[in-house]
């Protein structure tokens, strides 16, 4: 019987080892695979946080007291860039910014007619309106922002329980 029980001990720690060696295996074959699927997703969400700033087609509406109003064929720049905050590595109490907006590059210009039946007296009854269009978009930097003006959440902490150490 002690012989029995021995091979039965025996072949449980066979039985272990090769199962850990089975695990350990298959976590080696499954690692490359969650490397390719990590980069994967990073390639992914690059794309997605990418700038999407792009002409638009739409109709615009001029009006004018005493004219009709003309809708007419336009383009608008619509769209998002790319902004962040973050803190400096290098400067103390400091942050990097940088605020990217959708805006035109280049415009062109029209002269539209309308026709102003209801125009006043002395006012012509057609007046001619200029009006402008992007020719094309991109992502530049929006209007800056005073450095003075931004103040960090931390200091404006400190200045409203007095706690702040030194004098701005």
């Amino acid at each position: 019987m002690s012989s029995s029980f021995t091979h039965q001990t025996s072949t449980s720690k066979h039985t272990t080892t090769a199962n850990r060696n089975h695990s350990s295996s298959s976590s080696f074959n499954i690692l490359p695979l969650l490397l390719v699927m990590t980069f994967l997703l990073a390639g992914l969400v690059s794309v997605i946080r990418a700038d999407e700033c792009q002409l638009t087609p739409v109709i615009h509406v001029l009006q004018y007291p005493g004219c009709i109003p003309k809708p007419i064929p336009s383009f608008a720049c619509t769209g998002k860039c790319t902004s962040y905050v973050q803190v400096s590595g290098s400067k103390l109490w400091q942050t990097e910014r940088s605020c990217m907006c959708c805006q035109e590059s280049g415009e062109r210009e029209a002269t539209v007619s309308l026709l102003c039946p209801k125009a006043a007296p002395g006012e012509p009854k057609l007046r001619r309106v200029v009006t402008r269009a992007p020719v094309d978009c991109m992502c530049r930097p929006c209007t800056a922002l005073e450095e003075s003006a931004v103040m960090p959440q931390e200091i404006a902490r400190f200045l409203d329980d007095g706690s702040f150490p030194f004098k701005l």
